[in-house]
């Protein structure tokens, strides 16, 4: 575990250093955006100078360890807010979005992943892996917009966008979801198939069990541990790739407030939601290895 938080420090200062190294590199002025063309040079300097931003790159990287150690994620440049409490506001709606994703991926793709291994090389197995192909091949800018057209144009089911109601969460649930539930699918499919004519499982059944016995308690056991690393890493792009859905459907969580500070080159906030992606990924990564042990003893943390 020391081994992993250490780690862990590495990761996260590597994202910090590239992330603020990228920003600063990325063409455009925020005082620019902010003031205008209509100022004078003098009215530039001092707003410069106010946000610290005439100070040799260095300098503002040493003083941004220095506050985030104290936790002080700063204030954004345009509105003058904590950051912390944009992060506050934002991030719990983008953990809203990124768990009922999951559900449905794991809803639908785990199912189907064992009803294809259980109708191997039959045509329900044809279909379900041909679904899986498609979805997993249909990227979010695509698969958002179609979706918004079936069920909010043209059968008016659902809203278009926003968060006005509990149900405009549905469609980017399902964007995420149905693209996760296509992967799982045919890792589920993978992994079952590989432990089915394992001499455990004949025995299961030669001892009179049921099949859905056999299946669930003997052979999915066996074959969760490359499904919980799926997972694993799929939770991660969610919460750290919900930046395309989130601005697709108006959804006010943290990827689209990255999008928006990246367009004003609001520096602090930008890297204030890198940091909270790059901790979430790793997070999620560290849980992962954790239920790998609860599920099977016998593997060990790498070292």
């Amino acid at each position: 575990m020391i081994k992993r938080f250490a780690g862990f420090c590495a990761v996260v200062f590597g994202v910090l250093l590239l992330t603020f190294l990228l920003i600063h590199l990325v063409p455009g002025d925020p005082v620019e955006v902010m003031l205008g063309d209509a100022v004078t040079v003098a009215d530039r300097a001092q707003l410069r100078a106010e946000l610290g931003l005439n100070q040799p790159l260095i300098q503002q990287f040493g003083t941004y360890l220095t506050k985030l150690a104290h936790g002080d994620l700063g204030r954004s440049i345009h509105t003058k807010t904590p950051i912390v409490e944009l992060i506050k506001t934002r991030y719990p709606t983008t953990l809203k979005l990124a768990f009922l994703s999951l559900f449905i991926g794991l809803s639908i793709g785990i199912p189907l992943g064992i009803y294809a291994a259980l109708k191997a090389g039959k045509w329900q197995d044809l279909i379900v892996t041909i679904v899986s192909v498609r979805l997993s091949a249909m990227p979010a800018f695509w698969l958002g917009p179609m979706l918004m057209l079936i069920f909010a144009v043209w059968l008016g089911w659902l809203p278009v966008s926003g968060m006005e109601s509990n149900a405009s969460i549905v469609l980017p649930a399902l964007t995420l979801g149905l693209g996760l539930s296509a992967i799982l699918t045919r890792m589920t499919r993978t992994s079952l198939l590989e432990v089915l004519n394992d001499d455990y499982i004949r025995t299961a059944r030669a001892k009179g069990l049921t099949e859905a016995n056999v299946i669930i308690r003997h052979a999915l056991r066996a074959a969760l541990l490359p499904i919980i690393t799926i997972v694993g890493l799929q939770m991660g792009s969610l919460l750290a790739g919900t930046v395309i859905t989130e601005t697709i459907f108006s959804w006010d969580g943290i990827g689209r407030l990255l999008v928006e500070s990246i367009e004003k080159r609001d520096y602090p906030v930008t890297q204030a939601c890198v940091l909270v992606v790059a901790l979430s990924y790793v997070l999620v990564n560290l849980l992962t290895d954790i239920l790998y042990r609860l599920v099977d003893p016998r593997v060990k943390f790498a070292s």
